[in-house]
């Protein structure tokens, strides 16, 4: 696959520009780092991480099943199976409100650090490692029971790290070339990749009502695109390679790591960050290298060392903690329904979010167009959920 040639965004070609400028694109102001930590340090109080430490049997089964590391970010997510009801009516709740506000957070925070800092290649392999870090801290304590793990797992987990890699890293070199709410709608498209590529991968067929209900994601995009003020084909392209991505992650994750049941959802994104970092370590250094020096100096002038420290810090910490709530949340046993106008929500929070934190300008059209492509995607999960009932009581009879 090919990339676009943006200074910050690109692969290989991209590592022989030193050009700290150009490899910049701001398309909304950096606002100052320490306003918005000392705002988000109350919430990681909340965070129980016991929860995912005994995660309710039927929510396993149900995330091992699918085997596609639905994280909340994913479009199409939905469970599978319902689990057994939480004990308390406010946890669920309580879970999704974190679910949005780590999200929300952290997408704030990765686009202040990829205007201060304008390496996107470095920021992913890093938000990667501090996930990776915070797993292997949660399994050495045990407070996540380690997953047991052998050759053969390794060997199917590679190509759904590799998939991972290049779907997190496009949409991070996305997010650094245009504003953070036009990238998410564009995301918004993955279901397109989902069902196009099933087919010839995993030879799934959808009924007709599932190919209609990628209609309005299509329409969407395209409206929105038409206006959108920081347009650039680099960063569109790019958040399309991350949809492309994420779509095979999902898929391989499924065909590959279907013998691999035992282990839940939150363990197998531990492992995939892990085994991503073998990709995305040489990658970035081979790509970005040469801009590293410049422009951590002009950041480090820009913010201070202490802001743009804890602005890093803070980036890859609420990377982890936003892929975490979501699991929490599915650990619940929330439906298949809930779980999916739970996820559009998210979008809509974090498009909204993002447009009043940075004020990037935003059009009529724009938003028209945001609306109907999130609308679609809460389409395609209903209709993706019923085609699966569908042929569940067809298989029964």
């Amino acid at each position: 696959m090919q990339l676009s040639r943006s200074c910050t965004a690109t692969w290989p070609a991209a590592h022989h520009s030193r050009r700290v400028v150009a490899a910049h694109r701001p398309q909304e102001a950096v606002k100052p780092a320490t306003t918005l930590i000392n705002a988000i340090r109350p919430p990681l109080q909340k965070l129980s991480v016991p929860a995912v430490a005994q995660p309710c049997p039927a929510a396993v089964e149900q995330q091992s099943s699918r085997r596609s590391v639905q994280c909340a970010s994913s479009a199409g997510g939905a469970a599978a199976a319902p689990a057994p009801a939480a004990s308390s009516p406010w946890k669920v709740p309580a879970y999704i409100l974190l679910w949005y506000a780590f999200n929300i957070i952290f997408n704030i925070l990765n686009k202040s650090a990829l205007n201060a800092f304008p390496c996107p290649w470095f920021i992913s392999t890093w938000q990667l490692m501090a996930s990776a870090l915070f797993m292997v801290g949660l399994w050495v304590t045990g407070l996540q029971p380690a997953p047991k793990v052998d050759r053969g797992f390794m060997m199917a987990l590679m190509p759904v790290a590799l998939f991972h890699t290049i779907g997190h890293v496009s949409a991070c070199v996305s997010f650094s070339q245009v504003a953070v709410s036009f990238a998410h709608i564009v995301k918004s498209a993955e279901p397109v990749f989902s069902v196009i590529l099933s087919g010839p991968i995993l030879g799934q067929t959808y009924p007709w009502y599932v190919w209609g209900s990628l209609l309005p994601i299509v329409a969407g995009c395209s409206l929105s695109a038409l206006k959108e003020v920081s347009f650039s084909w680099a960063g569109f392209n790019n958040a399309m390679i991350s949809n492309l991505g994420m779509v095979l992650r999902n898929i391989y994750s499924k065909k590959s790591l279907n013998d691999y049941k035992h282990i839940d959802g939150i363990n197998l994104f531990g492992l995939i960050s892990c085994a991503s970092l073998l990709y995305c370590i040489p990658a970035a250094l081979y790509v970005e290298r040469g801009m590293w020096e410049g422009a951590w100096q002009a950041a480090v002038a820009s913010l201070g060392p202490g802001p743009f420290y804890q602005l890093l810090l803070t980036s890859g910490l609420f990377y982890h903690l936003y892929n975490q709530a979501s699991y929490m949340v599915l650990d619940q046993g929330v439906s298949p329904v809930t779980f999916s106008v739970g996820n559009t929500m998210k979008r809509v929070a974090v498009v909204v979010s993002a447009v009043m934190f940075f004020r990037n300008p935003v059009s009529l059209l724009n938003w028209v167009g945001s609306s109907i492509a999130i609308f679609g995607t809460y389409l395609y999960s209903v209709a993706t959920d019923r085609a699966k009932e569908e042929a569940k009581k067809k298989n029964q009879a």
